[in-house]
């Protein structure tokens, strides 16, 4: 079978026999970064993501104790991360940091920074942001 990383759903059944597999795979330094899904073939849906990370984590502790370089890096990832994963996470950190006009600016920015996934969550916070913006005050 050839399985394509990242662009194929396959799913490991176990077999009847012994039996033994050869995986031969190309490694790109960048794959580590990808996301690798768990499925549930019944109801064919996402179940997990079976390669976290404690980066992103770092990322957040980072930027909220601030730091010029902390703060660089984070900025860095938002643009040019491979994961989109960490992607977020950068926006997430900086959007911590700011007022509700800044989180708003820096959403707008997160929406054209090249990833789908990025955008969509940047477009679903911005929405966030202006209902809770006309929301009566208390």
């Amino acid at each position: 079978m050839l399985y394509r990383a990242h662009l194929d759903v396959h799913a490991q059944l176990p077999p009847e026999s012994l039996s033994v597999s050869l995986n031969v795979m190309h490694i790109d330094p960048a794959h580590g970064w990808y996301d690798e899904y768990g499925f549930d073939l019944d109801s064919n849906a996402v179940t997990g993501i079976l390669n976290p990370t404690s980066t992103e984590c770092f990322l957040r502790c980072a930027v909220g104790m601030g730091g010029e370089d902390a703060l660089d890096f984070a900025e860095w990832a938002g643009r040019a991360h491979p994961s989109d994963r960490m992607r977020l996470a950068s926006y997430e950190a900086r959007a911590g940091l700011l007022g509700l006009a800044g989180r708003d600016a820096l959403w707008r920015e997160a929406e054209g920074a090249g990833s789908v996934m990025v955008a969509k969550e940047a477009a679903r916070r911005r929405a966030a942001l202006e209902e809770a913006t006309r929301a009566p005050a208390m």
